[in-house]
């Protein structure tokens, strides 16, 4: 007994090593990502657009900003169980405000973001009164309602100062630095959804987090144990749409030009296909969804490029029908994961895993 206990700490140290090598890998391989995309080339070595997958530094970066639309959204529908259609108009909010602030006010781009996101919780709060009374589809409802109301608030102002061109925005600038490049825009956005990430995981392993996740799990016990579920419900939808709307600033800024157009009802139901796809209730399945949803377009893209010579059914579906193509793939993806794997990418990785432990314990 004795032996036992002096080795049993070293395999929990092993695991623990193991696991910072592996990040310490990773963000250098983040880190050099960008290098590789711009040079088009690993270590000197060219590579073809198709060993590159087609993907280039601009769809990174709206990776990276719908990655924060995606972990907002999980955090809500998937954490908290409030189902919402409406995240499109957080993220409507955040670009009308940095329209608002930074584009007529001048304010320096800090301060858009950070108003930006007070908005946004504003807005998500307002959202969010219905499920004190409502549940289910009329609470769905409601925020489908919210989100036509923002997005006609959001065109009103954009005919009355802007006309249809559309809002233009300034370029951000943080302090003496311009993020006018790809680049900057990357290493400024890849630690941004870093930050997200860790204080979601951080909020859910509180005690206020295990409790929203009890509410969305058995939502009488919670209540039964002294628990205000209508607190938690408001702070979750604040939360959430505040982080949306940061990150719909975030989308204008690095569009530099948006209309009410793009944040319609099919903008909103993409980070749901986004959280089914990735695995409700995981963040890191958040972040994988996101970047299934926007890779994979421009990998299809790549290879339609490539069959652009061809005949018969390869041209009619990857040159003819791409975008047919696209959208096919992504709602037999959906259908399939619903039905087989309702935990999403995420959940099968999970499944994995533990049947990974399991066959390493018997052996």
């Amino acid at each position: 007994m004795t032996k036992h206990s002096s080795l049993s700490p070293k395999p929990a140290q092993s695991v623990s090593w193991r696991r910072w090598v592996w990040v310490a890998l990773v963000v250098v391989l983040l880190c050099y990502l960008p290098v590789v995309l711009t040079d088009r080339a690993i270590f000197g070595v060219r590579l073809s657009n198709m060993q590159l997958l087609n993907i280039g530094m601009s769809q990174v970066n709206l990776m990276l900003i719908a990655m924060l639309g995606a972990l907002s959204l999980n955090y809500l529908t998937g954490c908290a169980g409030l189902i919402s259609i409406g995240h499109a108009a957080f993220y409507a909010t955040g670009a009308m405000t940095a329209a608002i602030t930074g584009t007529q006010w001048g304010w320096p781009f800090p301060l858009v973001l950070a108003a930006a996101g007070l908005a946004g919780a504003l807005v998500g709060t307002l959202a969010g009164l219905p499920s004190l009374r409502v549940r289910g589809l009329y609470f769905v409802l409601s925020t489908l309602a919210v989100h036509y109301v923002v997005v006609y608030v959001f065109l009103e102002y954009q005919f009355k100062f802007f006309d249809v061109v559309g809002v233009p925005y300034n370029a951000a600038t943080l302090g003496p630095i311009e993020l006018n490049t790809p680049i900057r825009w990357y290493f400024f956005l890849l630690p941004l959804v870093a930050l997200v990430y860790w204080g979601l995981s951080n909020t859910l392993k509180s005690r206020e987090g295990r409790v929203m996740m009890a509410m969305r799990d058995h939502e009488l016990a919670t209540t039964s144990v002294g628990v205000d579920v209508r607190i938690l419900r408001l702070k979750a939808f604040a939360f959430s749409s505040s982080i949306a709307a940061m990150a719909g600033a975030l989308y204008a800024y690095f569009m530099s030009n948006a209309t009410s157009e793009a944040f319609g009802i099919n903008f909103a139901i993409q980070f749901i296909a986004m959280i089914i796809i990735g695995g409700m209730g995981s963040l890191g399945g958040a972040l994988v969804g996101a970047a299934l949803w926007l890779l994979l377009p421009s990998v299809i893209s790549g290879f339609a490029t490539q069959a652009s010579d061809s005949t018969g059914i390869v041209r009619l579906l990857l040159v003819e029908h791409k975008a047919q193509l696209v959208q096919m793939i992504f709602g037999v993806l959906i259908i399939v994961l619903l039905i087989f794997a309702p935990g999403g990418i995420a959940g099968i990785g999970h499944k994995l895993r533990h049947r990974w432990s399991a066959g390493k314990d018997a052996s």
